[in-house]
């Protein structure tokens, strides 16, 4: 199960007051906190949503290249939430949940995706996170874990987790364990009995943030890293093996390609363990070589043809690193964050008026900075843009029409959002 942090901590609006300002700012950029990554056709594929769009990159020739951007365009909700990795008959798809629903997009192709499936649960289940468990889909949300078969039915559920308790939910790797961290706590549930095998109490100065939590069904040792050290927890809820690190803050741990080693990220920078001793192998910090604000948080593991890769979600940047930690390519965020902040609205100063009279209209909930297109009865009038916060003023006139009901419309061109309100022509 993907890590997912809804708010991010004071910690890291310290770490990025030179990056993250406030909301409708133009100094905002986006940052990589969370994600997935996966091997296709010998390729590393890295998918993110923490700029509310689907965002796709892919490793070639020691680079990171952006290839697509897929933005949700449904009025319930227009930021993606989660996304997952699924290969599947040859082909690789890309699950994503805007909340309401959920997608299936073949991305094999990664410059042309196709949407293949959109669904929303009949019981009006909000989904907040996506996974997997014993190689099917899961999802968490206002009414618990679902599990999907591959024609996406669900076929088990859980009520132990939810979203409304949720900061972290995943499974052990033969699905016979699922594991939640809510609050400062991580518990440890069976699948078959339903019933909480044992919890522990985690050091963290922020009761929100979420983590990578990882169980291993052959030791049935469950291993986390807190604001303190990397544990190795046991059944019983007793720590079995412990590893302090250098940081204040701890945030996912990952398993190795090797079966040997683990990885952990602590803001600093990122730890390889062997997992039998328990001792640092190498590290490497987020801050030497990397652009200002990284700090190493989102951690996945993933091999290609030449190894083992290491895919750090790195703040104000995507960061790749080999098996020996040693960087093979990053990805700088340098596009400024333009969704919407405010719901969508309209308003005029008058709504019937004679042809050749003017009109005032004001406007929010659009895209920051967004080109937007406005047309009167039909005709599209001077295109404008939205402000830093996604708001605008204008006047129009009213244009030489026969005399009935007519309607100023506004769209933007990248959030595909729209309003319009009813007017006479007199």
């Amino acid at each position: 199960m993907k890590k997912k942090i809804l708010i991010i901590t004071v910690l890291l609006s310290l770490v990025f007051s030179a990056v993250l300002i406030g909301h409708g700012t133009k100094g905002k950029t986006k940052p990589y906190f969370s994600g997935e990554a996966v091997s296709f056709n010998d390729k590393v594929y890295i998918g993110t949503v923490n700029s509310g769009s689907f965002e796709l990159f892919a490793l070639e020739n020691g680079k990171i290249y952006r290839k697509i951007a897929i933005q949700s365009t449904d009025r319930e909700s227009n930021a993606f939430v989660d996304m997952l990795f699924w290969k599947e008959g040859g082909k690789l798809y890309a699950f994503l949940t805007n909340g309401r629903y959920l997608y299936k997009y073949d991305i094999s192709n990664p410059i042309v995706p196709k949407e293949v499936a959109k669904l929303k649960d009949n019981s009006w289940d909000w989904f907040s996170r996506l996974g997997v468990s014993n190689g099917k889909l899961i999802t968490v949300g206002s009414k618990g874990v679902k599990v999907w078969n591959k024609d996406l039915i669900v076929v088990d559920s859980y009520n132990m987790i939810k979203d409304s308790n949720l900061g972290s939910a995943s499974f052990s790797s033969n699905g016979d364990l699922a594991l939640n961290v809510q609050s400062n706590t991580l518990k440890i549930y069976s699948t078959a009995s339903r019933d909480k095998v044992a919890e522990y109490s985690i050091a963290s100065a922020d009761k929100r943030q979420s983590r990578e939590v990882i169980g291993d069904s052959e030791t049935n040792l469950v291993y986390v890293v807190d604001d303190k050290s990397l544990k190795a927890i046991g059944l019983d809820g007793k720590v079995k093996k412990e590893l302090a690190h250098t940081s204040d803050v701890g945030y996912d741990v990952a398993e190795s390609v090797n079966p040997d080693y683990l990885y952990f990220t602590d803001g600093m920078g990122v730890v390889k363990v062997d997992k039998d001793s328990f001792k640092a192998n190498k590290w490497a910090f987020s801050y030497v070589g990397t652009p200002v604000g990284s700090w190493a948080m989102g951690l996945k593991t993933v091999a290609d043809g030449n190894g083992e890769k290491v895919v750090v979600f790195n703040g104000s940047n995507i960061w790749v690193l080999d098996q020996n930690l040693k960087t093979v390519a990053s990805y700088e965020s340098v596009e400024k964050e333009t969704r919407p902040i405010e719901d969508l609205s309209l308003n005029i100063d008058k709504n019937r008026a004679a042809a050749g009279t003017q009109v005032s209209v004001v406007g929010k909930g659009f895209g920051l900075g967004e080109e937007l297109v406005i047309e009167f009865a039909g005709m599209k009038q001077e295109a404008i843009k939205a402000d830093a916060n996604g708001r605008f003023t204008t006047i129009v006139t009213v244009p030489s029409v026969l005399p009935t009901g007519a309607d100023i419309k506004v769209t933007g061109k990248d959030t595909k959002k729209t309003y319009s309100i009813g007017f006479k022509i007199e």
